[in-house]
Formats: C-alpha cells, structure tokens, sequence
C-alpha cells in the first residue's frame, strides 16, 4: 500500500469494463443499491442559471460572510453568492466543459472554498458521457468571485474523480481524490487491480499550482465520496470505503502523516459488505479535543443500516459501531459536523412518498445524542444533506427540485425528547 498526503477527493472512473459501469447497470436493475436510489435527485425541469435548477450544490461561507454556491446547470458550472443565505446574485461562470457532463449526482459534484484571502477555488469533473473516465478542473477567482480563471487540469490525463479539498489555518489547501491510473497500469499488465488509488496533492500559492500530486494508497471503493476534516494540528484526516480482500468495502479512516508520505489510522468496522459500487460515501468530523467521528451506510452480513463510531486515539481503535436512523424508512447519506455548538448529524430517510432530513445533536462527543428531530422535508427529488459552519454556528445545506436551495439553522440546544418534530425554519434561495 501507497501513503497519502491530501484532501481534494476524487471518486474514480474506468473505462466501460471497471466496476461502477457495471454497477449502473445493476442500479438500473434495483440490485444494491435499491436503499438509496429512492433519495436520488432527478435532473430539473428548468435550465437557468440558478441554484434551483441543479442536480447538486455545494456551500461555502467566505471571510465577509457572504454564502457561495457552487452548482452545475447543462454543461456549465456556476458561483452564486448571498448575503442573507437566501436571495442569491446572479450567477457568475466559473467554468464550461467541453467534450462531455459533469459529475453532479451527489456523491460527487463542483465545489468551491474560500481561502483567508479572499480567493474562491471552484473544482468540477467532467467525463465522456458513456465512460466514468473523468478528469478534474480547478478554476480560481481573486476580485471577490467577479470572474474567474480560465479552468486548468489538477493532473494530466484523465482517471480522476470524486474531488475534495479543505484550507488549513496556515493557507495550505489540500486536495485528495480517487485515482485510476495504478489500475490501469495494472489491467495492461494482466494483473487484477480492486478499486481505485487515492491521489493527494497541496497547494501554498492559493491554488495557483499543486505539489506533490500523486497516488498514495491503492485500492479505495472506486465510486464512494472521501469524505476530510482538519485535526487540531491542521493536518488532513481522510475517510473513505475501502476494498478489503476480495471484494469487502468497509471504511477505513486515517491522517496525513507531517511529512506528506503515509497514512496513519484504521479500519472503522468489519461490516462484511461485498458489493461493487455502493455509491454511498463515508462522513467525518473532528471535535475539539481531537476525538475523529465518522458515519457510514453499509449493507453487509455484519450488520445493516446507518452507523456511527468514534476515535480517541488517532484511528488506531473505534467503538462499537452504534446504528442510528429508522430502517423503516430506508436511513441514508449522514452528514457529520463539529461547531463551537456541538456535534451534529443529519441523514436522510424516505417513506415512500416524502424524504425527511432527520438531525441529531451531542454535547459530550458523541457518546449520548438528543432524540432525532425533522428538520426540513419535501416530496420531490433532492441533493444529499450537507452540513456547514459559520460564527461557530450549523446548517444544513440542502437543495430539493420543489423548494430550491434552503440553508436551516440547526439548533443549539439538545432537542426535545421527540422523535418527529416540526421542521425548523428554512432559508430558502431560488
């Protein structure tokens, strides 16, 4: 196994013989992942240049407080700014694609983050309309989101998707994302090769250039989001489903070493899940005292559901896997968040006709939270939840085709001791 550096992630690709292009065909055939295509947004019926007219958005608070989008609509990708999270600016073009579309479909997606400076960095994958082989493009902008540069590749060639990266309290940006090339060059040489490589890079001039671009560790699930956040030294920690053995894809959690050149942590849990694409990534938060907690969905003989587990010591161990989320209502795609507030999480669940963003709050890291609480629904098709901080405060990020883009205050003290409450107040931008 190969170390890992990064945090700008990528959910690789292949060419029409990898798994993920066979795992289409088995979502198509309500195979695996049956759970969670009923939570899958449907492309908009509207083509403007707006949020409510993506697939996906994703959220980002800059210095002056302002809220960035960053979204998709055709083959274009865009940045939307609000003061009031909920009457946006016009779009601005931060990018177009060429040749062929844009991972926008939830587990991947554009992104965008704003450095300390002022710069906004934009990312987007763009891949052949029949093949996953994608490529990742980074495009910057200095004069506060008025324009931006043209888009330059992050690696040359192409076997690059599920992109993310985070800014560390020193001004490096990391980025790490799943790689095929290791694959590639093993399928050439008649070798059997599970999954993809995980590839990391860092940039000290605002995303101008990245160093150190290269695979780190092999055989990362090839179509699950990585999921990072910073531990309190500002090195990256990484989250992803990994391969195991044959064919097991389990999580495995561990931080960038100082020096860039291994992977320090552990596998999560052995949930036994032999599968292909699950199309269902991993979240991961990082509390103050440095306790990692991650969040995961599996569907294995082990066990079966949405589960939550934590580490105090760096990955080398985690708790019992604890489940969470109502199997009744088919429980999907947590997200997870450390705020001055406390540590959250939010999932999905569906009953068969309205989808329910359930969230949960803990005040002593994770070892008791409050009783769940619906924070937003809606009956139509929707983004996965995301989460956001700002002033030490939460939100939920979430973008529905009937609603168009909401960002919820999540409360700042434990909720009631009921299981389905009203939904919170919403901000909500078209």
């Amino acid at each position: 196994m190969k170390a890992l550096t990064l945090v700008l992630l990528a959910g690789i690709i292949a060419a029409p013989a990898y798994a993920e292009d066979r795992a289409a065909a088995a979502d198509q055939a309500g195979q695996d992942h049956t759970r969670h295509m009923a939570h899958a947004a449907a492309p908009p019926a509207c083509a403007e240049a707006k949020p409510a007219c993506a697939q996906t958005a994703d959220p980002t608070f800059a210095k002056d407080g302002r809220l960035w989008l960053a979204f998709s609509v055709g083959d274009t990708i865009y940045a939307a700014s609000s003061r009031d999270s909920q009457n946006f600016d016009p779009s601005v073009v931060a990018a177009t694609a060429t040749g062929g579309v844009i991972d926008a479909n939830g587990e991947a997606r554009p992104k965008i983050v704003a450095l300390a400076d002022g710069t906004l960095l934009v990312s987007y994958t763009a891949r052949p309309e029949k093949s996953y082989n994608g490529s990742i493009s980074i495009a910057r902008s200095t004069d506060g989101g008025k324009s931006f540069s043209a888009a330059q590749p992050l690696v040359d060639g192409a076997g690059q998707r599920f992109d993310i990266f985070l800014a560390s309290p020193k001004g490096r940006v990391y980025a790490a994302w799943l790689d095929k090339r290791d694959a590639d060059e093993a399928r050439k040489a008649g070798k059997d090769f599970a999954g993809s490589g995980i590839a990391v890079g860092w940039s000290d001039d605002g995303g101008k250039t990245f160093a150190g671009k290269k695979i780190l560790l092999d055989h990362a699930c090839e179509c699950c989001r990585v999921s990072a956040a910073l531990d309190r030294d500002g090195l990256p920690v990484f989250a992803w489903r990994h391969v195991f053995g044959t064919n097991l894809r389990d999580h495995y959690v561990a931080k960038l070493s100082a020096n860039g050149a291994e992977l320090l942590g552990g596998r999560v849990s052995e949930d036994e899940w032999a599968t292909t694409c699950p199309h269902h990534g991993p979240s991961l938060a990082i509390d103050s005292a440095g306790t990692w907690h991650v969040a995961w969905f599996t569907n294995g003989n082990a066990r079966k559901g949405l589960f939550y587990a934590r580490s105090v010591d760096g990955g080398k161990s985690f708790s019992e896997p604890a489940k969470f989320g109502d199997d009744e209502r088919t429980p999907s795609h947590a997200a997870l968040l450390f705020a001055k507030s406390g540590l959250y999480r939010v999932w999905k669940e569906f009953d068969g006709t309205t989808t329910s963003i359930l969230a949960q709050m803990s005040r002593d890291a994770g070892k008791s939270w409050s009783a769940p609480r619906v924070v937003a629904s809606t009956t139509g098709a929707s983004d996965h939840p995301l989460l956001i901080e700002h002033k030490g405060a939460a939100y939920l990020s979430w973008l529905t085709h009937e609603q168009g883009y909401r960002l919820l205050p999540l409360p700042r003290e434990q909720a009631a001791a009921t299981t389905r409450a009203q939904p919170a107040a919403a901000l909500t931008g078209k």
